[in-house]
Order: structure tokens, then C-alpha cells, then sequence
């Protein structure tokens, strides 16, 4: 009956998306430079070797752990969860003993198979961030169901009974444009994310050869620049670029990379990305990128080094206007208002066909079908807009930026010695470079 519909229906819906083109699995994303660069212990089965001065005997681990906590480590009867505590144990007697360890960028909420009762319990207490956007809609379907079964069951002979055989087919058209819809929004998402992969590409480069293809000081103003890039890009990104900088969530990150003349600077374009490239050009044109003394020979053996920085700078401009493309660009409008109508009408007649077929059951049936189906429509709604509408920022522009900071500083470290942020290393804190008028 409608019923067997309408889990074909929901089975198509599963199986379309599923089979979406371009979809990354979760292996793929496993293997993928980005996210091995930031997590490469899950890269492979094996954890990173231990040197062997640093493996301790269980006799050794046992009193380490005995000294430290005051009590005699007991082992439970599942001898891989002792292991397991043992040496987690161990590493935080080591961390406690001066052993630093590096801890990956955390990344965005991930969904596991053991979530499932907590989400749907978040559900039942209309936590849902989907079901509070959808109310509305299924507030509506809820009341003509109620109203349907009330007419079926007090007028049965004037009831209007529509039958299976409309909605059935119409339940097929609609499942496909619900796949295609998702489809195309989700091909948005997922193309801001390998743009946002293509930023820490890009910022990486600018990062490892700017250091030996600058002098010092113009090198750090330019790291300087390259650190505060992706922050400018976020607040671009997210609605916040015409806020202060100063006001916004990201002014500790990225304030101590700005000089104040170079805030003011900032501050004066509409988009701040483009401004921050624009002093990165300023910073590779000027007489301090180059050299004291730097004569012709040296000049065309430092030039393709200083391409590829010119180049990298391009590729980031390139990759801001791509962002800006899937922002300001989105799926047609009459694509997704004929969806809305379409999924209205055909839920608003569905106590038409189950009412005569579940009397008061059919409130329940009717309230779940249209959650089901509402729930994919607003999903769609939301990952078309990868950097505004999704909550938790799951596209990680935040994580990108962290990610390019961290980096950056890094080896800025470790060619230079100098830390970006307080300019310590350099002969002189301040620098040899002023910022141009921007040209609004």
C-alpha cells in the first residue's frame, strides 16, 4: 500500500544519495594530503615509532606509575584494556616530565556509529537544529492530518478519497528532484572545502620559500601577511567583513601579524582577503625584497623563487573569487521554489490516502513521512550555503586558518628564528616597508 511507497520512496532518497558523483569517502578523505598533513596518525594502522630510550620495561611503567599516583596500577581481566590504560598513563607521566607532545588541529563535530542514541534523543527533545528550521512547514502537515482523520471519522461517506496510485507516481518524481536538489547543493559544500584545501596549498608554498627568497625583515612582513591571509578570508566569508577587526572573535589570532597602519589599510577595502594580498604585492615589489647590495646575478638567481611567491599570490586571489563565486551564486531560485511547491502539495494531500487506511494512525505516519522528507529539503538548503547557513562551521574555515598559522610560524621558526607575532629575532622591530593608500 502507501506505506510500502512510501519506504521505497525513502529508500530511493538513501540510495540517489549515495550514488552522487563527487561524494568523498571517509577512506578518501583518510588518504588525502590536506587532512593527512593535519592528522597522520590515522594514515595508518600503526602508531609512530617510539624511540627505544623512551620504551619502558612494565616493570619500570608499573613503579613510574606507582611514584606518580600514590596507588598500584591495577590491570582489569581484558588485557588490551589494560594495556590501553597503562599507557595512556605513561604518556601523561611523560607530558608531566617535560615530554612535549604534538597535538593534531582539531577538526569539526564527526558522526560515529555510537552518536546514534544521543541524536535521536536530541531529536525527541527538539534539539534539532534541522526540526526547529522545518517546524513551521510540519506544523502545518500535522494539523491537515488531524483534520483529515477527524473528517474520515465522523463524515466516512463524505470523506474525499484520492487513493495510491497519484501519490505513488508523483512519489517517485519527487524523490528524484529531492536527490538532484541535494546533489547540487552538496556538490557546493564540497567544492568550498577542496577551494579552502587549495588555501593551505597555496599558503604553505608562500611560507616554505619566502623565508630564503626575501631578506629577513621583508620575508617576516610578508609571513606576517600570509598568517593574517585566511582569518581576513573567514571574516570575508562568514558576513563579518565590514566589522572592525578588533570586534570580531578572530581579533586575537590575527591582530598581533597586523601593524596598526596596516589595520587602518585593511579596514578601508570591502574585501579584506584582496586587501592583504594587495600588501603582500607591496611587500614583493618594494626596494626591501630585495637584498642589500644585491647586484644583477643575484637578482636573476633569486627570480624564480620570487615567481613562485608572485604566483602563490595569484592562486590566492584566484581561490578568494572562487569562494566568493559559491557565496554569492546560488542554486536557481525557481529550481528550488518549484521543489517547495511540489513537496507541499503532495504532503498537504496525503491524509487524503492514508486517512481511510490508518484512521487515527495515520497522524503519526503522516508527522514522520513529512520530517523525513522536509529534513532532506532544508539540508539541501543549508549546505548550499557551505560558509553562512551551516552551524559549527563545518566547511572549517576556522581550522584552516589555525592550520596556516600554525605552519607558517613553524617555519618561520625554524629558517629564521624569528616569531612572527613579536618580530623577535629581527635587528629591528620595526619595519623598512609603509602600506599604500588603498584604492576603493
Amino acid at each position: 500500500g502507501l506505506l510500502g511507497m512510501a519506504s521505497s520512496l525513502l529508500l530511493a532518497l538513501a540510495l540517489g544519495l549515495s550514488a552522487v558523483d563527487g561524494v568523498p569517502t571517509m577512506e578518501a578523505m583518510r588518504t588525502s594530503r590536506h587532512f593527512a598533513g593535519t592528522r597522520p596518525h590515522l594514515m595508518t594502522s600503526k602508531r609512530p615509532a617510539v624511540p627505544k630510550e623512551q620504551v619502558a620495561s612494565s616493570t619500570t611503567v608499573k613503579s613510574t606509575l606507582a611514584s606518580h599516583t600514590g596507588k598500584k596500577p591495577s590491570f582489569s581481566r581484558n588485557p588490551l584494556r589494560a594495556i590501553g590504560r597503562a599507557a595512556a598513563k605513561r604518556l601523561s607521566v611523560k607530558e608531566s616530565a617535560g615530554v612535549a607532545f604534538q597535538r593534531p588541529v582539531t577538526s569539526g563535530p564527526r558522526l560515529t556509529s555510537h552518536d546514534w542514541a544521543k541524536n535521536l534523543w536530541s531529536l525527541l527533545r527538539f534539539k534539532s537544529d534541522i526540526l526547529s528550521r522545518i517546524s513551521g512547514h510540519l506544523t502545518f502537515n500535522i494539523v491537515l492530518a488531524i483534520i483529515g482523520a477527524t473528517w474520515f471519522h465522523m463524515f466516512p461517506e463524505h470523506f474525499l478519497h484520492l487513493g495510491t496510485t497519484g501519490h505513488g507516481l508523483a512519489g517517485a518524481a519527487l524523490s528524484l528532484l529531492l536527490v538532484f536538489r541535494t546533489s547540487s547543493a552538496y556538490d557546493r559544500f564540497w567544492e568550498a572545502r577542496k577551494i579552502l584545501g587549495s588555501v593551505v596549498d597555496n599558503s604553505r608554498g608562500l611560507a616554505r620559500i619566502a623565508p630564503t627568497a626575501l631578506p629577513p625583515k621583508a620575508a617576516a612582513d610578508f609571513g606576517r601577511m600570509i598568517v593574517a591571509f585566511p582569518y581576513m578570508l573567514r571574516l570575508h566569508l562568514t558576513g563579518r567583513g565590514q566589522k572592525p577587526i578588533s570586534e570580531t572573535s578572530d581579533a586575537p589570532d590575527v591582530l598581533p601579524f597586523f601593524d596598526k597602519d596596516q589595520v587602518k589599510t585593511v579596514e578601508t577595502y570591502f574585501s579584506r582577503p584582496f586587501a592583504t594580498l594587495s600588501l603582500m604585492n607591496q611587500i614583493l615589489h618594494s626596494q626591501q625584497s630585495k637584498y642589500p647590495g644585491e647586484d644583477q646575478a643575484k637578482t636573476l638567481e633569486m627570480l624564480p623563487q620570487r615567481h613562485i611567491l608572485q604566483r602563490n599570490v595569484n592562486l590566492l586571489a584566484a581561490n578568494t573569487g572562487a569562494c566568493e563565486r559559491i557565496q554569492g551564486c546560488p542554486v536557481p531560485l525557481s529550481y528550488s521554489r518549484h521543489l517547495s511547491r511540489y513537496l507541499t502539495l503532495w504532503s498537504a494531500t496525503l491524509p487524503l490516502v492514508l486517512a481511510p487506511m490508518l484512521q487515527w494512525w495515520s497522524i503519526p505516519v503522516i508527522a514522520a513521512i513529512c520530517w523525513s522528507l522536509f529534513s532532506i529539503e532544508e539540508v539541501g538548503h543549508m549546505i548550499e550555503e557551505p560558509f553562512f547557513a551551516l552551524p559549527y562551521d563545518q566547511v572549517q574555515t576556522k581550522r584552516v586558518a589555525d592550520v596556516i598559522k600554525r605552519d607558517t610560524v613553524a617555519m618561520y621558526k625554524q629558517q629564521l628564528g624569528v616569531d612572527l607575532a613579536t618580530r623577535e629575532g629581527l635587528e629591528s622591530p620595526e619595519p623598512q616597508w609603509q602600506p599604500q593608500p588603498a584604492l576603493v
